[in-house]
């Protein structure tokens, strides 16, 4: 049986839903069925952490003065009209299978308030997050796919400066791949699960299994536990997931396409487990090195100087770099030419395999970057204006969405906040934004209060 037949036979019944009760979940029975209905759809989010430039990557300004459009000029992509920055070659030719959205706007300049806005379409309370990211939420609503496949996965995290389940708490964190995926012994037991997720689960097959036993003394509305019990079971024991993280298993020319580092790789396993049956995958992609790269997994684009060395290589310390500065060096490409070889090999990739029409794969940071350009040769935080990508799951390819005036400072055509966002992906993944309520609130509450945007859809 392929991947895709497996998937079509786990998808639950209209029976099976009767039984669950899914409106407890947060989705009423009719919503559920209407969206039974419609192409299982799952959704690799690739968070570009610390915030990209609009302008040196989807953007770009070549009227703006020499301070605000930097130095590196537009190139012409397969859509007529439309031109991004000249170091992202691979994806100019890829330009028919994406829509960009450049009228982009978030509402804070912090990593961390940014960050959980954009990951969850939520603005945090000043307390902290409280809402979950959208994995999060997608693996508390719909569940596994397939036994032995966890509905969510964050690689190495679900995206940076969140905490991903909010409110509902560490049962509902993703399965977060940590380790190297070029290692070859990469498997189920390094994927590193918290304490507390661990403890949960140990949780839940005592309850589940407590529930079983009620079930068996004859009670009808107690026998769906049995499936919960031994699909949580499975979900601990199964080798589905060793499989599915063994790169090995791939040709040798479709890695390296995808970058035979850690941050190619991380790319090509995220569609790896799509194919398995995840739901959502969240990659935090930003290659480490440079002034911030002390750690070994955790890279940013966060470049508020020496930008245009940074974006391209962290192998060699710019000349200028004031004298006590430590540059965290990295052998393999930077973020800009790693983002432009892993995500058009992705998109081909997916494209390939029948699987881009129901896998949704967005490209976005927490904001944009700021239009002049400082005294080292970098840009600043800057959430008034930014830019992002999306494909496949009925976007339209082609498109370009909203505009931002000549500098690059604002949107002159209506923004599209992260609001908006988080309508829109629930929307492409079978979740009605307005009628879908967070589980386990006593009121209920949307999972997004945004509008679709316009002109995204094919």
């Amino acid at each position: 049986m392929s991947c895709s037949e497996a998937r079509r036979v786990y998808q639950c019944s209209r029976r099976e839903a009767l039984q669950i009760g899914v409106g407890l979940f947060g989705l009423g029975l009719p919503r559920y069925l209407e969206a039974a209905e419609r192409q299982d759809v799952s959704c690799i989010f690739i968070f570009l952490a610390g915030g990209p430039s609009h302008f040196e990557t989807f953007d770009p300004k070549p009227d703006a003065p020499a301070e605000i459009r930097g130095l590196w000029k537009p190139i012409s992509t397969r859509v007529p009209g439309t031109q991004i920055c000249e170091k992202l070659p691979l994806l100019a030719q890829r330009m028919d299978k994406v829509a960009i959205v450049r009228s982009w706007q978030g509402t804070s300049g912090s990593h961390a308030t940014g960050s959980q806005h954009v990951a969850s379409g939520m603005y945090p309370a000043r307390g902290g997050q409280y809402f979950p990211n959208f994995g999060c939420l997608v693996s508390a609503l719909q569940g596994s796919r397939l036994p032995g496949v966890p509905a969510h996965f964050g690689i190495p995290f679900a995206a940076r400066y969140t905490d991903p389940p909010g409110y509902l708490g560490a049962a509902h964190r993703a399965f977060d791949v940590e380790g190297d995926p070029r290692q070859a012994n990469l498997s189920m037991a390094k994927m590193q699960l918290a304490p507390a997720r661990f403890e949960d689960r140990q949780s839940m097959l005592n309850q589940l299994e407590n529930l079983g036993r009620l079930a068996a003394l004859g009670d009808e509305r107690l026998q769906a536990n049995d499936q919960f019990s031994r699909e949580a079971i499975a979900l601990l024991t199964t080798d589905a997931m060793h499989r599915a993280m063994d790169l090995e298993r791939e040709p040798l020319q479709l890695r390296e396409r995808y970058g035979m580092n850690l941050y190619g790789q991380r790319v090509l396993l995220a569609r790896r487990l799509v194919e398995a049956g995840a739901r959502f995958v969240t990659i935090n992609q930003a290659v480490q090195g440079g002034l911030f790269g002390e750690g070994t997994t955790n890279g940013t684009w966060d470049n508020h100087g020496w930008l245009f060395d940074s974006m391209m290589s962290f192998a060699h310390a710019p000349r200028d770099l004031p004298g006590g500065s430590t540059w965290h060096r990295y052998p393999g490409p930077g973020n800009l030419p790693q983002l432009d070889m892993s995500l058009s090999t992705l998109l081909d990739d997916l494209d390939q395999r029948g699987l881009l029409e129901t896998t949704l794969v967005v490209a976005i940071g927490e904001f944009g970057r700021t239009p002049k350009i400082n005294k080292t040769a970098g840009r600043d935080h800057y959430p008034a204006a930014g830019c992002a990508l999306l494909a496949g799951a009925g976007i339209r390819g082609g498109a370009v969405v909203g505009a931002t005036d000549r500098n690059g400072t604002e949107p002159r055509t209506r923004p599209w906040r992260p609001e908006d966002f988080a309508a829109s992906i629930y929307h492409l993944l079978g979740l009605d934004p307005h009628r879908t309520y967070f589980p386990r609130l006593p009121r209920p509450t949307p999972i997004a209060d945004g509008a679709l945007i316009e002109g995204l859809f094919a």
